[in-house]
């Protein structure tokens, strides 16, 4: 077909385009925002309802956050120069322990206080979530994992062939428990289980690995605009027929599936959602004066911190809206509000911290 052809023929043989992307950068920006937003919805106002909610939390807080993360994840791989087995290795034990370090913050200490507070049991039994893998958890196990694919070298076929798999095999355990609580903590890392085992590795490798094969097209793309003008409306008419199929046949996280817990199609259609949404963002680029998103990138180079910081202080609120306000159903502007202030003080406390200490550890995924 025409547009194929026209899309192998941004490419070249050399690698010519090896400087920093912007366009996902930018992309990052949005996802941060984006993820705060629903975070505020899931954790303060989980009773909310209306169009604008399920927007925040199906759509904007869905596709257009965690999928984008591992993708850029997987492309930044690609493109960084600290990219040897060992550089992967550490990063990925470095994130396992920042995100088992966030829990104590987000689950163990919030728990410990409500049932200090409420001498209600199932607080303190819920202190195992220490274990409980979300995303820093899954991104520190797939640097793990491509520093064992950069080791074997494969092609990318066999890459793509690998994070395939890998989904099938999640969509058939999803939701296998062992029957206790904190033994399905520890396997909620490799496939769904527990209320709190979030990003399981199976289901979810998928994502960074495709980056990883997209990162190596991409610095050979030799002209972006073209490709992205290209590719952009492809994959925009794919979502649109996946979308009309799943509304008419029903397959879109089915069979007890989740958005946490997604099979292949569903993670393929959310590669297509975040290709269209490069390509949106790049012509934002290309649109705007690049102070116009200063912030946006900002978020992106400081993603970790921002997670962390945003995820403690909803600990700590989430107590305050528990025992005083008692209210799960915010106005979607209240909630909105709370979203707003909480990035603006992750923000600024994440500027605070790497101005302070310039920390060691990885900022961004």
């Amino acid at each position: 077909m025409a547009i194929f052809a026209g899309i192998r023929e941004c490419f070249g043989a050399e690698k010519l385009n090896t400087g920093r992307q912007l366009e996902l950068d930018l992309a990052k920006g949005f996802a941060i925002l984006f993820m705060v937003w629903t975070h505020v919805f899931d954790e303060l106002s989980p009773d909310s309802k209306g169009i604008l909610v399920m927007l925040v939390r199906n759509i904007l807080g869905g596709p257009f956050a965690a999928p984008v993360f591992m993708i850029c994840l997987g492309i930044g791989v690609s493109y960084s120069r600290k990219n040897t087995p060992k550089d992967l290795l550490r990063r990925g034990f470095n994130l396992l322990g920042i995100g088992l370090l966030l829990n104590i913050f987000r689950y163990v200490l919030p728990d410990l206080t409500k049932y200090a507070l409420t001498n209600e049991s199932t607080y303190l039994y819920h202190t195992f979530s220490l274990f409980s893998v979300d995303i820093l958890q899954f991104a520190g196990l797939a640097f793990l994992f491509l520093a064992l694919l950069k080791k074997l070298e494969l092609r990318n076929s066999v890459l793509l062939l690998i994070g395939a798999i890998a989904s099938l095999l999640g969509m058939i355990l999803r939701g296998a428990s062992t029957g206790d609580y904190v033994l399905d903590q520890f396997t909620g890392f490799i496939w769904g289980t527990a209320t709190r085992s979030y990003f399981p590795f199976l289901n979810w490798i998928i994502f960074p690995v495709f980056g990883l094969v997209f990162g190596c097209f991409l610095k050979h793309c030799k002209d972006k605009k073209n490709f992205y003008l290209r590719m952009t409306p492809l994959c925009f008419g794919l979502v649109t027929i996946y979308l009309i199929l799943t509304i008419r046949f029903g397959f879109m996280f089915s069979s007890a599936g989740s958005y946490f817990f997604l099979g292949l199609l569903d993670a393929v259609f959310f590669i297509m959602l975040a290709l269209v949404f490069f390509g949106l963002n790049y012509a934002i680029t290309q649109m705007l004066p690049a102070v116009s998103f200063k912030p946006l990138m900002r978020w992106s180079k400081n993603i970790n911190a921002i997670y962390c910081i945003h995820w403690s202080l909803i600990g700590g609120i989430g107590i305050f809206m528990q025992l005083l306000i008692k209210s799960s159903a915010l106005a979607f502007w209240q909630a909105t509000l709370i979203a707003a202030l909480l990035l603006l003080i992750s923000d600024q406390m994440a500027i605070w911290y790497f101005d302070k200490f310039k920390p060691i550890f990885i900022r961004k995924l």
